[in-house]
């Protein structure tokens, strides 16, 4: 599957369940740190837009809870999470 950079800043705070290979696992993180903030030119009263990323630049693994490590392109879906 392919995310967006949006999507991504919000599964490392919701912690999906995804699919992957036939196994179902438990997003942790994805790392995002070479990346832009979720939103840019946010204010105190502009919300901002949402950073874009070509897919091409994006992550290619996320780990799971348990530590292991897999590449996003092969989750086969998501469900679950937190929603706050």
């Amino acid at each position: 599957m392919k995310f967006t950079l949006s999507q991504l800043y919000t599964y490392n705070v919701q912690k999906p369940f995804v699919k992957v290979d036939g196994k179902d696992l438990q997003w942790d993180e994805c790392d995002l740190a070479s990346m832009p903030s979720k939103r840019t030119g946010a204010s105190f009263h502009n919300m901002g837009k949402t950073s874009v990323v070509p897919y091409e630049k994006l992550p290619k693994t996320f780990k799971t809870i348990d530590g292991d490590e897999y590449r996003i392109e092969n989750i086969h879906s998501v469900w679950g999470g937190s929603t706050w």
